[in-house]
């Protein structure tokens, strides 16, 4: 059976079906496994198979399903995650960002493209393993891998300006949500360090939603935008709004 749970931001795909088998005892015998994973931070449809639907083949259909997603993404900052749960290893300063801008960008975006896995993803986790376990090699030895994406539909929707002390204080909200171990403490003492500095500085946030392929990292093309415009940019929310006929105002919350 397929169940479609709505993950909230800071939980984990797997404290997500462990809490819905709390509230199903009935379910608490059953064999069931996530099918697609959502990053801490992101929140929003998380399907999760049961029985049958944990089989291989049945997670790989599910896995190759196309996504919809709405973001938020701060530009001036690079982390080495892509979000806000990572070390913040590049900053510009900006004075200006122009909406035409952001939404040329974001047009940019749309087709087919190869899209790098980032630092901090199960891919690249796996991929260090790997070369970890090989003889006479480093870990600076691999190429990044790429994964062929498709971005149907990407739409900006608004820019926003906050300062420093409205950013930090949304910061401390969503990374205290998170649980385990993703450095979160160390990375709340950073962003303050960095943020609280320079208290009048404006910083520019912009809204977007997006339909891509299956294997698309939101973060990813986040990273990429900013990129494109030179200023850097890092990812703030993700909410996962459909995964294949399965949408958001259905999930079990």
């Amino acid at each position: 059976m397929i169940f479609n749970l709505y993950k909230k931001r800071g939980e984990t795909p797997l404290e997500r079906i462990q809490k819905f088998v709390k509230e199903n005892p009935n379910l608490k015998n059953e064999k069931m496994t996530y099918l697609g994973r959502l990053d801490p931070l992101a929140e929003g449809v998380l399907l999760v198979g049961s029985g049958k639907d944990t089989s291989q083949s049945r997670r790989e259909e599910f896995f190759g399903l196309d996504k919809e997603y709405d973001f938020i993404c701060i530009f001036g900052f690079t982390t080495d995650t892509y979000d806000i749960l990572g070390k913040v290893v590049k900053i510009n300063k900006l004075e200006k960002l122009l909406e035409n801008d952001v939404r040329k960008v974001a047009m940019i975006c749309k087709g087919e493209r190869e899209q790098k896995y980032p630092e901090y993803s199960s891919k690249m986790i796996s991929q260090r393993k790997s070369v970890k376990n090989q003889e006479n090699l480093f870990l600076d030895s691999y190429e990044v891998p790429t994964k062929k994406i498709t971005v149907y539909k990407m739409q900006f929707h608004k820019l926003e300006i906050l300062n420093s002390k409205e950013l930090f204080g949304r910061l401390l909200m969503d990374i205290s949500k998170v649980k385990g171990d993703f450095r979160q403490n160390e990375i709340l003492i950073l962003w303050k360090e960095i943020i609280l500095k320079y208290p009048e500085r404006q910083i520019f946030l912009a809204r977007f939603s997006a339909y891509v392929s299956s294997g698309t990292y939101i973060r990813s093309l986040v990273n990429d935008m900013g990129n494109t415009l030179g200023c850097g940019a890092t990812t703030l929310s993700i909410k996962r709004t459909r995964v294949g006929d399965y949408i958001i105002k259905d999930s079990i919350k």
